[in-house]
This record gives C-alpha cells, sequence and structure tokens, in this order.
C-alpha cells in the first residue's frame, strides 16, 4: 500500500538531480540526504490508516547555558519559516516537516526538500566546524 508513495519520494528526489538508491535509509520508506553539512531525513510510513510523510534536519544541541532564551529564539525565527518549523527533542534542533501524504506531489516534496535545505544552510546559530 506504501509503493506508490515510495515512488513519489524517489521521483522527487531524482528531480532534485540525486539517485533514489542512492540515499535510501535501512528500511523502506527511509531516505537519507545531505546538503553540505547538514543531514535531511525522509520517511514515509503509515500510522492508524494514515500514510504520512517527514522531513527532519538535524541541525545543532541546545546550548549548556541560556537554554530558555535559546528556546525563545526559535520559536520566533519558526514564525519567518514557510511550512517548517525548528523542533526539539533530547536536547537537539531539528526542522521538521510532517504531513499526511494523500496531498503531496512530486512537485511539493522537490520543493520541501529544497526548502529545508536552505532554511538549515542559513541558520545562522548552528555552530560552525572549523
Amino acid at each position: 500500500m506504501l509503493e506508490p508513495y515510495y515512488k513519489l519520494v524517489d521521483d522527487a528526489i531524482s528531480a532534485l538531480g540525486l539517485n533514489p538508491e542512492e540515499t535510501k535509509g535501512q528500511q523502506a520508506g527511509q531516505w537519507n540526504l545531505k546538503k553540505g553539512k547538514f543531514d535531511i531525513f525522509v520517511d514515509v510510513w503509515e500510522q492508524e490508516n494514515h500514510f504520512l510523510f517527514q522531513i527532519i534536519s538535524p541541525l545543532c544541541s541546545l546550548p549548556d547555558e541560556n537554554k530558555e532564551a535559546f528556546m525563545l529564539h526559535l520559536l520566533k525565527k519558526n514564525y519567518g519559516l514557510s511550512s517548517l518549523a525548528y523542533s526539539i527533542m533530547d536536547d537537539s534542533v531539528f526542522l521538521k516537516y510532517t504531513t499526511e501524504l494523500h496531498s503531496l506531489t512530486k512537485e511539493n516534496i522537490v520543493a520541501l526538500l529544497s526548502k529545508t535545505a536552505f532554511y538549515a544552510e542559513q541558520s545562522e546559530f548552528v555552530p560552525n566546524e572549523n
């Protein structure tokens, strides 16, 4: 039942000039892309008769000090994002997008992946690796 959605994601990845076979994760419905120093993880799965699509890009860890101020900064930055949001889980900061698959097209997925890569690169709070 998920195979048509897998093909949709594969087609979007191909449209970005990547080989979807080289980006597939360990399990069906997982893809791992890279943009510069950022990973972009794509997942497709079924949950309670809903077909879901998710993009997650890990950005950085929460700082040891001034966590509350940093989280407020992220919350304010969310206002300027389109479709995606900064999220926190287990002291890590991510860009995240989740939706039901039935409304997505290949073009939507291409746009979302491109937007995720752009926002990740524009996240000025992510420490530079020198």
